[in-house]
């Protein structure tokens, strides 16, 4: 679309229901410029209702759940940093006093820097249903602005339309919401300065009486007012300094449901009960039919495990056990999916395992038939087999019967993940509702459901094992393409294990331009070579990528992460930053500091000794600290199970006591325009 230019939605698809909003762009290698996506919702009068109608970074949802962030990913791509920012809009349940939804970016720079500085900027509007684009805005005329008014979904006559519009205001976020309305709250113009000198207030070396005063810190205002509209809570301001702070685990496991009281032996009373699963056969229809009513029961559960296979966000419809005849054949699967909007219909067979069972491709593909013949959409399986998002099925299928009917595959962990996602963030609207997903929770959390987390490392996991320890294990050995399979799997499982205690997605962080195969070779390459294997994980709000490596051969598992140095201050100073964010955390931890145009460590110690001497890691006289490293080293477990000492269970430990102590306490170093002599000069003071 061209700046200016509109268009009827309904022209561009029959049956709209939800979109996706992309904001696209690039940056070139190593510069630090950060984008993101802000919704407005307007009333008749051009105006937000409250300042609840503003999403953005620190308000992810709005409008009951109608207007959600999805999250932000990037990509290196060649000379240039690729980056998408995603925010999901529910059309049918935009409330009928919402008249306009504006789509807008904003800028995270420091001074001079603006939209014009980006490789490109560009606003992709998606069907829900189906990821089919319906329109493209590219901005071609930015220069030094920091937000922009890209465009705008508004009602007319009854339809949805979208107009370009490329309105852009060099001032910033702050400025562009309050012309809508918003009252954001007095601290934002110094909002950097304010996070600074709450940085140097923290300083054992800093004195009250000689900090500056332009730099002291206030908390911004968040009281509430009385509402001005019915069933309509109104906060006094909004602050649109970006919140950077990672969840706090500790926080996400006590929301989390205790276990019942009463005597051992007793039984809590369920909603889906485990007592009386007799075998393999009960135990799959039990869980089968516990899992597709909560998915008609539960809107928000339905339409997050459906409409990633394609459906579209409708009314949910589920059966289990529905007989078809192939040619003189009876075939029962396990359950039926059928989701009707308007006069669309879409219908899904699904085949489920539980435990050890195993999905054989002689089923999947009969069913395949089936689904064709009854034109059917897609076939869905469900199994404890944990699958890379880039890999189409666990289970080789002949590709000729899936041209007409979708086959897909979805995990246990990952349905436990979805339930997970939507308690710890109360996205379920109806309370019955959220009682009865929290019921189906605890179900998918009993051993006897079936429904395992990841718990094996293989069988040819000790073999492997073995000849790391020895030193004999070669590219050409028959179980390693199995053992790194499942540590593959075992990443993609850390992702959903610690984003369902945290209530976010979790990536792994892969390279775009490899297939999983190509992936796992790169693992075996590893373990051959090195007698280690590792992983690679983005955690929303964390200060940079936390890396897990197993070293088979030293029977350690080491998580690590790397934090910016700040770039003002004595190298000392630095140096207690960082340590004054560890103050809570084990001495035992590793810390190493990175000089200027190094990728070698220049100095390393426990944390313990450098809490008692910081001198110790400050590089030789005219050098610069430029980063931190953070590691945590644990005994790693050797079994190939779960439990005690076993593999599994050591990196998943790691992983969470590492996060609990370091991950959610860290936070970066910021600093812009003209906070930066202010900062410098705080710093000053602190050494």
């Amino acid at each position: 679309m061209c700046k200016g230019g509109n268009v009827t939605l309904s022209a561009l698809a029959d049956e709209l229901g939800s979109v996706s909003v992309i904001l696209e762009w690039a940056t070139e290698e190593g510069q630090s410029l950060d984008a993101d996506v802000s919704v407005l919702l307007l009333g008749d009068d051009g105006k937000v209702r409250s300042n609840d109608d503003l999403v953005f970074y620190n308000q992810p949802s709005g409008a009951g759940g109608a207007v959600r962030l999805r999250g932000k990913t990037s990509n290196n791509e060649k000379d240039h940093m690729a980056f998408t920012d995603v925010v999901d809009i529910d059309m049918d349940n935009v409330p009928d006093s919402v008249e306009r939804v504006v789509l807008s970016a904003s800028l995270d720079a420091g001074a001079g820097d603006g939209f014009g500085c980006l490789k490109y900027l560009r606003l992709r509007l998606l069907r829900g249903s189906d990821a089919a684009e319906l329109l493209r805005f590219d901005v071609t005329d930015a220069s030094t602005e920091t937000a922009f008014v890209l465009g705008e979904v508004y009602r007319r006559s009854g339809q949805w339309k979208f107009r370009a519009i490329g309105q852009g205001y060099d001032t910033g976020l702050s400025t562009l919401v309050t012309e809508y309305g918003v009252e954001v709250g007095p601290d934002d113009a110094d909002g950097t300065a304010t996070e600074q000198a709450e940085t140097a207030a923290e300083s054992p070396d800093t004195d009250s009486a000689t900090a500056p005063e332009s730099t002291a810190a206030t908390a911004p205002t968040e009281a509430a007012s009385p509402p001005v509209r019915s069933r309509e809570r109104r906060t006094q301001t909004v602050t649109t300094t970006k919140r950077r702070t990672a969840r706090k685990l500790s926080a996400s496991r006590a929301r989390r449901p205790a276990a019942g009281a009463g005597e051992p032996s007793w039984h809590p009373a369920r909603l889906f009960p485990v007592a009386g699963i007799g075998g393999a056969a009960e135990q799959e229809r039990r869980a089968t039919s516990a899992l597709l009513a909560v998915v008609g029961s539960v809107r928000e559960f339905g339409r997050a495990i459906t409409t990633r296979f394609g459906a579209p966000a409708g009314q949910i419809e589920t059966y289990i056990e529905v007989p078809f005849n192939r040619g003189d054949d009876p075939y029962v699967p396990d359950g039926l999916i059928r989701v009707r909007r308007g006069q669309r219909t879409w219908t899904a067979l699904v085949e489920v395992k539980t435990g050890v069972g195993e999905l054989r491709a002689d089923q999947i593909e009969a069913y395949l038939d089936i689904a064709r013949e009854q034109r059917f959409d897609a076939v869905i399986t469900i199994s404890n087999l944990i699958t890379a998002p880039d890999e189409r099925h666990p289970v080789a299928i002949d590709g000729r019967k899936t041209k007409k009917v979708g086959v897909y595959h979805i995990s246990w962990a990952e349905v436990r993940f979805r339930c997970q996602l939507l308690i710890e963030n109360s996205s379920v609207a109806d309370a019955t509702q959220e009682y009865i997903l929290g019921e189906f929770l605890r179900y998918l959390d009993h051993a006897r459901s079936g429904a395992a987390s990841f718990d094996d490392m293989g069988s040819s996991w000790v073999a492997v094992r073995d000849s790391v320890s020895a030193g004999t294990l070669r590219p050409t050995d028959k179980g390693l393409p199995s053992t790194v399979e499942r540590f593959d799997q075992l990443a993609h499982y850390l992702c959903l294990h610690l984003g369902g205690l945290l209530g976010t997605e979790v990536f792994l962080q892969i390279n775009r331009r490899i297939d999983a195969a190509q992936r796992r070779q790169a693992l075996a390459d590893e373990l051959c070579q090195k007698g280690s294997i590792s992983a690679t994980l983005r955690i929303p709000g964390a200060v940079g990528p936390v890396g897990i490596s197993a070293d088979l051969r030293s029977g350690r598992v080491v998580c690590s992460i790397s934090v910016d140095a700040p770039r003002q201050g004595r190298q000392l100073t630095r140096v207690k930053w960082v340590t004054r964010q560890l103050a809570d955390a084990n001495g035992n931890l590793r810390v190493e500091s990175f000089e200027q145009g190094s990728r070698e460590s220049a100095r390393a110690e426990l944390l313990a000794l450098v809490r008692q001497k910081p001198e110790i890691l400050v590089p030789e006289a005219g050098r610069e600290i430029r980063a931190f490293r953070i590691s945590l080293s644990a005994p790693l477990g050797s079994k190939r199970g779960v439990g005690k000492g076993t593999f599994v269970t050591s990196v998943v430990d790691a992983l969470e006591k590492f996060y609990e102590e370091v991950v959610q306490n860290l936070r970066e170093w910021r600093v812009s325009g003209e906070a930066s002599s202010e900062s410098d000069g705080a710093l000053a003071e602190i050494s």
